[in-house]
């Protein structure tokens, strides 16, 4: 039992120190959380634009921080359940809804981030963003393929 507290408390550290690196997915921002140049030069944004989107991109990478601690901590305890000798089913469902429950947590603030991004662009600027492709697959285009366009070529 011992050796299955280390182990637990290895995972969740390793969990929580995974969730917190891995936030810089998508290409909108740069590691500092400004917006990529490229973005600011094909959207014409103005400065207040810009402060705003960087204020919304903020607020949501706050909220989603201590969410994704939550999952990480959660994935590592369904690591634990299926490693257990016995499976105890009605655990590994109760988490299992645990873990989509703050999926779906994280989803919302993504989308809710997105819709009051859009609402803070002119409809010029939509208009250049729905060309760049950036609603496609999620992310800002820089020139080249990214996402499922370039994984569905054969």
């Amino acid at each position: 039992m011992k050796k299955l507290s280390i182990i637990a408390a290895l995972l969740l550290v390793l969990a929580v120190a995974t969730a917190s690196m891995a936030d810089s997915r998508h290409r909108f921002f740069d590691q500092n959380n400004h917006l990529d140049p490229s973005v600011l030069a094909a959207l014409n944004l103005t400065s207040e634009q810009t402060t705003k989107i960087e204020a919304l991109h903020d607020t949501a990478k706050k909220e989603m921080t201590h969410i994704k601690a939550q999952f990480a901590t959660k994935r590592a305890e369904m690591k634990l359940l299926w490693a257990q000798p016995t499976l105890d089913a009605d655990k590994i469902k109760a988490t299992q809804k645990e873990l989509q429950a703050l999926g779906t947590k994280i989803r919302d603030i993504q989308t809710d981030m997105r819709i009051a991004f859009r609402n803070l662009l002119t409809p010029e600027q939509t208009s250049t963003l729905l060309a760049t492709g950036f609603s496609k697959n999620y992310r800002f285009k820089k020139g080249g393929e990214h996402g499922k366009e370039k994984r569905n070529r054969n």
